[in-house]
């Protein structure tokens, strides 16, 4: 998927409506993404990792595989 405008420099970005996140370049089904943008529900993480991701309860969605 090309990296969405509003996520530029994000590896990770999560979806606050139910906790999971999404690893942007490696995500299968990046229609997700868009929704997660369109509807202004997304988060980032400082630092940009999937264990800080975790560490705020967010769980690496099924459409991911985090390298």
């Amino acid at each position: 998927m090309d990296h969405p405008k509003e996520l530029e420099g994000f590896r990770y970005v999560g979806d606050k409506r139910n906790q999971v996140v999404h690893e942007i370049k490696s995500c299968l089904t990046p229609a997700k993404i868009e929704d997660i943008i369109a509807n202004q529900a997304y988060a980032t993480f400082g630092p940009d990792e999937l264990s800080e991701a975790r560490n705020r309860g967010y769980r690496l969605s099924s459409c991911c595989s985090a390298n």
